[in-house]
């Protein structure tokens, strides 16, 4: 790993590692260094949830299924409002930013489900176990009503085996393509016959072994009366889970395939500990690799990443309310992922179309009032830290390092330049001047191409 740490590469880190960074955390970063600053963010479950949690006013454990029905956000609109809202208010952006990562990874939509208190539920399993054995992940997301439900394992019986879940556990979730054939199918779906829910206790799963093929069965030339854990277990100790998953991961922080060297020690790592994701993560941060695309940002905030930075940035209070269909209408539908491979990510994320509603969403943001009625959403004044700017320059400094834009084009300051010499003296600029001034500069920034990378 290389020696240097600096705010720009703090900024990446967060960006990358969260949903972008406040200039206290980044402050926080710089006296941390590069190695308290990664544990800080890997680390998160010593750091306190307690406010947030009131905050959101929600406060049910993802394993307490036998209460979901009570859940206050049991309509789809508020299960979105308070994801949203705990990406944005969340002291540990890294567990929110695993959660979002694996509901892409095991992609479940509502669309089928129908119940959000299931896709609440299922949401909880990937941010309690999002960075531990993956064995464990695997395992409770298998046994998961929503998924259950998602993949039709919920009517997979003895006498018509239901294939679908079988096929996807392998091909999607854990080895990948090419890396099994039609028998291991079959024979996985004779083990996962019996797991069902029970609709008389709110969906809950349970094992029906009326339904359950106890026969001997052949899975990866492994021989045995397996059940669906013993499947589980096979597929999580391959070395093809091994590869499939630190690769998947791999991309999701660098943007891309990792170095041959830096793949190897990530299967090595995920076999030496049993599948801990945490390590693998925190290998991943520190690697060279990661090092790198600081110098070079190019992976394309996805909408909901988007959605959250700007939100971040701007310091909104509010409840998002109508704000959180922006993200659906640029392509990302949280809990309507597009299908069981979920959303492609990367360039798909922008084109022409999709561009345009970028600006045309930052420019709804800059435009609209700071206020709903007598409830104050958001201060442009608050992003400029009420602060006194000694020339453009100092300001254009500043706001580039306050919206987290870490390699801005000459021609983008050079736009905030010629914005800022119809601005007037420096030293009058007051409230009244960030209101329109400031607002174009936000608005200047957010549509520019660079904001739209991390």
């Amino acid at each position: 790993m290389t020696t240097t740490w600096d705010r720009r590469r703090a900024t990446h880190l967060y960006l990358r590692a969260g949903f972008g960074a406040r200039p206290d955390e980044l402050d926080e970063a710089l006296s941390l260094g590069r190695e308290g600053t990664i544990s800080r963010l890997v680390d998160y479950d010593a750091i306190p949830t307690a406010e947030l949690e009131a905050y959101l006013d929600f406060n049910t454990e993802a394993s307490d299924l036998d209460g979901y029905s009570d859940v206050p956000y049991d309509r789809f609109g508020n299960l979105l409002r308070w994801w949203y809202l705990r990406m944005q208010h969340t002291p540990r952006p890294l567990e929110e930013r695993m959660t979002l990562f694996w509901h892409n990874h095991f992609a479940t939509s509502i669309n089928k489900v129908e119940a959000p208190q299931l896709m609440y539920a299922q949401n909880q399993i990937f941010r309690t176990l999002g960075m531990a054995h993956f064995a464990d992940l695997l395992l409770a997301v298998s046994r998961d009503p929503a998924m259950l439900i998602w993949l039709d394992n919920a009517s997979n019986i003895k006498d018509a085996p239901n294939e679908n879940f079988a096929r996807e556990v392998m091909e999607l979730f854990t080895m990948g393509v090419n890396r099994y054939g039609q028998q291991d199918v079959t024979e996985a779906a004779r083990a996962f016959t019996g797991w069902t829910i029970d609709p008389e206790h709110n969906n809950r799963f349970v094992f029906n072994p009326d339904f359950h093929d106890d026969g001997a069965k052949t899975f990866l030339f492994n021989r045995g009366f397996f059940k669906g854990e013993d499947i589980i277990a096979i597929l999580a100790a391959r070395p093809e889970t091994a590869s499939f998953i630190t690769a998947k991961l791999a991309r999701f922080f660098l943007g891309g395939d990792p170095s041959p060297a830096l793949s190897q020690r990530l299967q090595s790592l995920y076999t030496s500990t049993s599948g801990n994701i945490r390590e693998v993560v925190r290998e991943i941060l520190r690697s060279d690799d990661f090092d790198a695309t600081a110098d070079t940002p190019d992976k394309i905030k996805s909408p909901a990443e988007l959605f959250v930075h700007q939100r971040r940035v701007l310091g909104a209070r509010d409840d998002p309310g109508g704000w959180v269909s922006w993200p659906e209408a640029m392509g990302e539908a949280l809990f309507r992922p597009p299908n069981v491979g979920g959303w492609k990510g990367g360039q798909s994320w922008i084109h022409t179309g999709a561009y345009l509603l970028r600006v045309n969403i930052a420019f709804n943001i800059m435009t609209q009032p700071s206020r709903s009625g007598d409830r104050l959403m958001w201060e442009i004044s608050r992003v400029f830290e009420d602060r006194a700017f000694g020339s453009p320059t100092e300001l254009i400094d500043f706001l580039l390092d306050r919206f987290n834009v870490i390699a801005p084009s000459a021609s983008l300051r050079e736009s905030l330049r010629a914005l800022f010499a119809g601005a007037g003296d420096p030293s009058t600029w007051d409230r009244g001047w960030y209101d329109y001034w400031g607002r174009m500069a936000a608005f200047l920034v957010m549509s520019s191409p660079e904001y739209q990378l991390q």
